[in-house]
């Protein structure tokens, strides 16, 4: 199959002729100097093109420059985070056997102990602080 074989339609030949008209007229201005008054429209839109490009490409280099300052700002997080806690191992050998601090059996007084407890507690608060002993 050729080229002269593609049939178009007669608006399909009319965007060919203005491509081709566009493209003449764009090569025509390319060749000549930019201060001629009939390429203006020319220049003017490969000037708004430039800064599209150029403002596209700005705006890709600063969102990777952004995007890494929020790794190394979320990397310095997790890093201070990894360092307030221990290491698993240190966690493991200090880890709370809630069964046993909750294991009260029914027959247990429990009012009773806490009142001792408190009465202990008291007690030893009077001998540290000073002058604690004369509080009453």
């Amino acid at each position: 199959m050729t080229a002269g074989d593609i049939a178009y339609t007669p608006r399909e030949m009319e965007t060919l002729r203005q491509l081709e008209a566009w493209w003449a007229y764009a090569s025509r201005c390319a060749q000549l100097p930019a201060s001629t008054r009939a390429c203006d429209s020319f220049w003017t839109a490969v000037a708004v093109a430039v800064l599209a490009v150029a403002g596209l490409v700005a705006l890709y280099i600063v969102r990777n420059m952004v995007r890494n300052f929020l790794a190394v700002r979320a990397e310095k997080a997790r890093a201070l985070e990894r360092s307030r806690v221990a290491d698993p191992g240190t966690m493991a050998r200090h880890k709370a056997d809630v069964d046993k601090l909750f294991a009260v059996s029914p027959e247990d007084n429990v009012e009773q102990r806490i009142r001792e407890a408190l009465d202990e507690r008291k007690l030893k608060d009077q001998w540290q602080r000073p002058g604690g002993a004369s509080r009453s």
